[in-house]
């Protein structure tokens, strides 16, 4: 957020309206959206931001977003704040291949139509749309039945005090987070993510990861709540079996439709 403002060009617009030194861009969208003088900024600024993040495409090869919602499946969830279409898109090329995750977009999306994109900073008003209302619903569910919580280049800002809190109450309601784990794939210094995320953490098992293959969800696609599991039960490891570093989308999908094949039989033979 903090170069979004030099990214769309938004300096004019916005020092017409004063200025706004050392705020990132929400701290700034918040007090246009505070102050009805600055109305016709306001929406200058949303469908600058709007034109932008639609115009973004996915390139044909293999992404990292091919890759997350290919190693999951429909039991796991994938909620983002993000507002490009990149995850959208990439669930539309992949529907096909295997049964994916269902996603949640908790700030919108360029794809969604008519759920705004922008908040004030200091009061979200999560509940005045219906679709993030729902997602936002969602997320408390997800977060208070999960084994395994996955953060991805999230850093739970300061400045969403009430995205933070909700999140952190679903996911510590039900119970002390004794058996559960909490990975983090981010570059920080360990010592900076343990004290980040310690309120998620009261029993310590926090897992930061430099990078995605390092997670369980590449480590193990499509069997990551097993592998994480199987060990906690039995005490014995699972054998790592990642998807290929192909960027052929095509080869890497099938590659998800083999892993798949066993989930049909295993669902057959459950029946």
């Amino acid at each position: 957020m903090n170069d979004l403002v030099e990214i769309l060009h938004l300096e004019p617009a916005i020092e017409s309206a004063g200025k706004f030194e050392n705020q990132d861009f929400e701290e700034v969208y918040a007090k246009l959206a505070g102050d009805r003088r600055y109305d016709h900024i306001r929406k200058d600024v949303e469908q600058k931001v709007a034109n932008y993040f639609s115009s973004l495409q996915l390139p044909e090869h293999a992404t990292i977003y091919d890759r997350i919602l290919l190693s999951l499946r429909p039991g796991d969830a994938v909620f983002t704040f993000n507002w490009d279409p990149f995850l959208f898109d990439a669930y539309k090329r992949n529907v096909g291949v295997a049964s994916l995750p269902k996603i949640f977009f908790l700030h919108g999306n360029v794809r969604i139509i008519g759920a705004p994109l922008l908040y004030p900073v200091d009061k979200k008003g999560y509940s005045g749309d219906p679709y993030i209302s729902e997602s936002w619903k969602a997320a408390e569910d997800f977060f208070g039945n999960a084994l395994v919580l996955t953060v991805f280049g999230y850093r739970a800002p300061a400045s969403d005090v009430d995205a933070v809190d909700l999140l952190k109450s679903a996911w510590m309601e039900r119970s002390r987070r004794e058996m559960e784990h909490v990975e983090i794939i981010d570059l920080a210094p360990r010592s900076e993510l343990v004290d980040r995320w310690e309120e998620f953490t009261p029993t310590h098992h926090l897992h930061p990861r430099r990078h995605f293959d390092e997670s369980w969800m590449a480590r193990w696609p499509r069997r990551s709540r097993e592998a994480v599991f199987v060990p906690m039960s039995t005490g014995m490891p699972c054998q790592d079996f990642p998807l290929s570093r192909t960027e052929d989308l095509a080869r890497l999908q099938e590659e998800v439709r083999e892993i798949a094949k066993w989930e049909a039989a295993e669902h057959e033979e459950a029946n």
